[in-house]
């Protein structure tokens, strides 16, 4: 990985709340991190973590009913916050781009789909002539797998099957070459031969564009294969930053630990630390560690004391008071859980 001297992406202290009857709730909380040129950074947690709504507000989007409270999201050094819709407009769909989980949601149902990539590629003036659009498309459904790409340009999006909708979302998010694309859990539906194709092309993809990938997903095996930086989310807080070959070796979180010993191993055993113990709504969570209620190695202070991420002195971060007390029960090496690229 080439990284840059100044980041692509740079999010500080996003607080991000949601409307919910008659009060707001916070959703993600005093966010930070930041994504370089040519780098995938992994971001997971359990569902409703705030992990989907942190990484939609990388091209400025955010749902009816919410706020951001604070913060701010940089793209190229500009903050997408606060931009208007025709602003937003020339920065989505081509400098950045979204592989959402759900792509029946995202394709028009009136239209073939060949059609709606080269729509896109007209929209950003990327395609050249209508004829060269067309002939990319084709292209591009033969790179994400798609059987008989010559023919499946010329279909609608209910003569398709989920996991093959699926990748006509990816060949649209690459079709522009984005400097960056949003995963948010983009491999749900397809089987693992195919998850293991896009999985490759992304990755090829990356290292001859240069493109970054912020990797939403809870499948801890394809952050093992794609992602060079992994953040884990709890509760809206991020808990923990760090390399993925440091954080699968040692984790340092008692979170992390707990994520990756809930993940059986081929052997039958699990990763060597405390299972995950029951959620907890969000009006439960104490005003410090937000983890706490839910942690075997919870003190009083950590009720009380909100942690904030911290370096380790290994290319890492964590937002625990007492990591360097709990030891290092013995992670996932990412050859256990998944093939490194």
């Amino acid at each position: 990985m080439t990284v840059a001297a100044a980041p692509l992406v740079e999010v500080a202290g996003l607080t991000v709340d949601f409307y919910d009857r008659d009060h707001w709730v916070n959703v993600v909380n005093d966010v930070s991190f930041t994504l370089f040129a040519g780098e995938t950074l992994g971001l997971v947690g359990e569902s409703g973590c705030g992990k989907t709504t942190t990484a939609y507000s990388l091209f400025g989007y955010a749902r009816p009913g919410s706020r951001v409270r604070d913060g701010a999201v940089r793209f190229e050094g500009r903050n997408l916050i606060g931009l208007s819709a025709r602003e937003l407009r020339a920065i989505r769909g081509g400098a950045v781009c979204l592989v959402p989980q759900n792509p029946a949601g995202s394709l028009t149902p009136s239209m073939r789909v060949g059609r709606q990539i080269v729509e896109a590629m007209e929209e950003h003036g990327v395609s050249g002539s209508h004829r060269d659009a067309e002939q990319r498309t084709v292209e591009l459904f033969a790179q994400v797998g798609l059987p008989r790409p010559q023919t499946m340009v010329e279909r609608y999006p209910h003569e398709l099957s989920g996991g093959q909708q699926q990748r006509v979302i990816t060949a649209m998010a690459l079709a522009c070459d984005p400097k960056l694309l949003v995963l948010d859990e983009p491999t749900t539906a397809l089987d693992v031969t195919t998850q293991s194709r896009i999985l490759r092309l992304l990755a090829r993809l990356q290292a001859e564009r240069g493109m970054s990938m912020l990797y939403v997903t809870h499948n801890l095996g394809v952050v093992a294969q794609i992602c060079d930086r992994v953040a884990v989310m709890y509760a809206g807080e991020l808990v923990e930053v760090a390399p993925t070959e440091e954080l699968f070796r040692r984790p340092r979180h008692p979170y992390t630990q707990g994520l990756l010993a809930s993940v059986p191993r081929l052997s039958g055993q699990n990763g060597g630390g405390a299972r995950l113990r029951g959620l907890l709504h969000r009006e439960e969570l104490p005003p410090g560690c937000r983890f706490a209620p839910r942690c075997g190695f919870a003190e009083e202070a950590c009720f009380t004391e909100r942690q904030v991420l911290a370096a380790t002195g290994t290319g890492g971060e964590v937002a625990c008071r007492r990591w360097e007390d709990i030891g290092e029960p013995r992670g996932r090496t990412p050859a256990e859980t998944g093939s490194r690229r």
